[in-house]
């Protein structure tokens, strides 16, 4: 939900226009983590470790071939790569070469490190600082609009996997047709987030719960989360954003929010960025799971653009499709599906993406098939959050909460060792 001060900074500007990558030819990754002590607990150093890196107060910095960026709360950070990598197997290689680089330098210093997973498993809202430096007066609108207090805002980390235009508006919309038509199973294999202030949530994957309804005020913001289908740009730029803006039209506090980065949808037109961005992904316990999954997108996404392309894959119906995201974000694998465009209605969603996983291997390069086998694996014995609820719920409540920082401390070695979690 939150952006980097870059992002804000270049959305306010004229826009430039990026030159145009092929469909698929590129992928852009944007991965979040809370800074946290030996206790678990979140500490406010974002800011700080950021003056250390760059030798001066700083929002945004470079690190080789990745890049720093604040969050909306200063424990939280955005690592990335600026620069939209061709290759998975080079992202991965500098997204984890960066997490333990920033490690380093947290233990160190503050005898801190990063947690990993869609939402700080302990943290209380009230615990949260907003960002003190750059794209503070965009923060404080929020607080004045929306009152940014609660897990929606200050608990929540998520994988935003950028995908480019393509080089015609044809080949956006067949893009943009294709995210609908995965985007509502996507929770099944990504969701992370099984634990809220200490206690298992109500759903599988509860960052997405918080996302849905933290605007509640202008609900055409988020809107059903699943986005409506897209014609052309003339089209969303008119019904989707100009809606939005006429909306926050009617809140004299909100005109610093009349942006393109304001549409909160699971997946949004980024046209400053002649990309569309997919945002139901929760943050995997390593940068290693974190691009499996997107190696799985990416390839289940081409492989439904050709579908389409061909005439093979009916548009699906938005109702059902919003219906099937609710159950798959509550039930993560086993929710059952109503839309029937993918696999036949009254199946699982878990099996739904497993179907999916021979077309995506024929769309990969060959060093990023690999990727998928983790893919499996997850879809067949669950996502990181069924496996964390599966570890605690068979544990009387007296012994849970020291269950869950064993596990927490596993999942914090994962990420600094850039391996999947065994649980």
């Amino acid at each position: 939900m939150s952006e980097g001060a870059a992002d804000l900074a270049a959305s306010a500007a004229a826009p430039v226009r990026t030159p145009a990558y092929r469909l698929f030819e590129v992928v852009g990754l944007e991965l979040e983590y809370p800074i946290v002590g030996p206790d678990l607990g979140v500490l406010h150093l974002v800011e700080e470790a950021f003056r250390v890196l760059a030798g001066r107060p700083a929002s945004d910095l470079e690190h080789g071939a990745a890049g720093f960026s604040n969050e909306l709360a200063d424990h939280v950070f955005e690592l990335k790569t600026p620069v939209p990598a061709a290759s998975l197997v080079a992202a991965e290689r500098t997204l984890a070469e960066s997490v333990r680089f920033f490690n380093r330098l947290l233990a160190e210093r503050w005898g801190a490190r990063l947690l990993p997973t869609g939402m700080h498993p302990f943290m209380r809202p009230e615990e949260g600082r907003i960002w003190r430096r750059s794209g503070r007066p965009i923060y404080a609108t929020y607080d004045r609009v929306f009152g940014i207090g609660g897990h929606g805002w200050m608990n929540l980390q998520s994988c935003h996997l950028n995908l480019p235009f393509g080089e015609t508006e044809a080949e956006t919309v067949r893009l943009h047709e294709a995210i609908r038509a995965l985007l509502p199973y996507l929770p099944a294999l990504a969701a992370s987030s099984p634990v809220v202030e200490g206690k298992l949530g109500p759903a599988v994957d509860n960052r997405l719960t918080y996302y849905g309804g933290n605007q509640r005020r202008v609900p055409r913001i988020a809107g059903d989360v699943v986005p409506e289908p897209m014609t052309s740009y003339a089209a969303y730029k008119r019904d989707v954003l100009g809606a939005i803006y006429r909306d926050l039209r009617a809140i004299p506090e909100a005109a610093r929010l009349r942006h393109e980065w304001v549409n909160s949808r699971g997946a949004i037109v980024r046209f400053v960025r002649d990309a569309i961005e997919i945002r139901v992904l929760d943050t995997q316990e390593c940068p290693a799971m974190d691009v499996a999954i997107a190696a799985f997108v990416r390839g289940a996404l081409a492989h439904l653009v050709r579908r389409l392309e061909a005439g093979d894959l009916a548009p699906p119906a938005q109702a059902a499709l919003v219906a099937d995201y609710r159950r798959a974000v509550a039930e993560g694998r086993a929710a059952r599906t109503e839309a029937g465009h993918l696999a036949p209605a009254g199946g699982r969603a878990g099996d739904l993406l497993a179907g999916l996983l021979d077309g995506a291997r024929e769309e990969l390069a060959a060093d990023e098939r690999p990727y998928l086998d983790r893919v499996a694996e997850r879809l067949a014995g669950g996502n990181l959050s069924e496996r964390i609820r599966a570890r605690l719920e068979p544990l009387p409540e007296r012994r849970r909460e020291a269950a869950l920082r064993e596990i927490y401390e596993e999942l914090a070695a994962c990420l600094d060792a850039n391996r999947p979690w065994a649980g």
